[in-house]
């Protein structure tokens, strides 16, 4: 387990991984930066060293202290050890600092680094005082235990993220059950979440060139870090893992409609990051119809126009035909009831 947790956690204690080559590095040995009372603690320079000469400058809380060697050996630790470590080399800047801890109680919770760059890993390590045997250890974050182990005191997240970060403390049976302090632990984001962006707004027409552009930004600074960009529509690759954060649709068509997303990673695949989903939909070009068909459509608009107007004149004059008849047979009809009650008036005169 000891050889794993080196092989992991071959990185400088408090995640100093500096994009300065001339900045000095520091590493501990064990790899805890929280120790009990009386335990050795071997803290390493790295930097770059003038020909010839090794001598390094080491502080404690801002204060140099004796040692001018590549190793500062803390041998039975005690409070007076406890602070801000930074070192200098003779052609280095003075390295990031590193807290060291020194406690005195039953248990501690160890801990790698209690600040850590997403797609780090971070070892945890329950360890009992003098290292007394413990076991049914339970580890917790934030107040919820996430792991429990029989008789392993020791448990490594192999790539963090941002959900990784909280309070945690372990708790373990020994002559009783021991519960160890918090430590806080922050993961720091190395990216954001890509946003897939198209220059063209959807609806887009037909043959439009359409770029489609994964947008992030690297929030840390290191020695050749790159990330690399992949494009997708549903679960087809259009583009995988290349440097380039853009994509080319050259000539849009139809087919091209769908929904379309990004993934954002790290050369090794530590941090990976997808971005939501864009719908782009793409709508044919309306063709338009040709010349003979406009003249044939007016042609027939007129032939419509000019048979409208014959039947309606037709229709008007048979309607002021039959009105005009209608007229006269009412005029008959008047006369001969007048003629006919003359008639009957002389006959009723000439009756004795």
């Amino acid at each position: 387990m000891w050889l794993l947790t080196a092989l992991l956690l071959w990185v400088p204690a408090g995640a100093q991984i500096s994009a300065d080559p001339s900045k000095a590095v520091i590493t501990l040995q064990p790899p805890w930066v929280s120790v009990f009372q009386e335990e050795n603690v071997n803290l390493w320079c790295e930097g770059p060293h003038l020909p010839g000469d090794i001598s390094t400058q080491w502080f404690l809380n801002g204060t140099a202290i004796h040692t001018l060697t590549p190793r500062h050996r803390i041998a039975a630790a005690s409070v007076n050890d406890n602070g801000e470590y930074r070192c200098q080399t003779g052609l280095s800047v003075p390295s990031d600092p590193v807290q060291l801890e020194v406690h005195r109680d039953w248990l501690l919770l160890q801990v790698s680094s209690r600040v850590v760059t997403e797609g780090e890993p971070l070892t945890l390590r329950c360890h009992g005082w003098k290292n007394k045997t413990i076991y049914n250890v339970l580890f917790y974050q934030n107040g919820k235990v996430f792991k429990f182990s029989t008789g392993n005191s020791e448990f490594t997240i192999l790539k963090t993220n941002l959900s990784h970060n909280g309070i945690y403390r372990c708790s373990a049976m020994g002559k009783q059950r021991f519960e160890s302090a918090g430590v806080n632990i922050t993961v720091k984001e190395l990216f954001p979440a890509p946003v897939l962006k198209a220059s063209l707004s959807s609806p887009i027409l037909e043959g439009h060139l359409v770029n489609l552009s994964c947008e992030t930004k690297l929030l840390l600074q290191r020695p050749g870090l790159q990330l690399y960009f992949s494009f997708y529509m549903g679960s087809k690759t259009l583009l995988s893992r290349n440097t380039a954060s853009e994509y080319q649709i050259l000539t849009a068509t139809r087919e091209d409609s769908g929904l379309y997303w990004c993934e954002a990673t790290t050369e090794d695949g530590s941090v990976v990051k997808h971005s939501p989903e864009l719908e782009l939909q793409v709508l044919g070009l309306q063709t338009q119809p040709p010349v003979w068909f406009h003249v044939l459509f007016y042609l027939a608009v007129g032939i419509l126009f000019l048979v409208d107007t014959i039947f309606c004149v037709i229709i008007c004059k048979e309607l002021e035909r039959k009105k005009k008849y209608n007229l006269e047979v009412s005029l008959d009809s008047g006369q001969k009831k007048r003629v006919n009650s003359c008639l009957q008036e002389e006959r009723y005169l000439e009756e004795p």
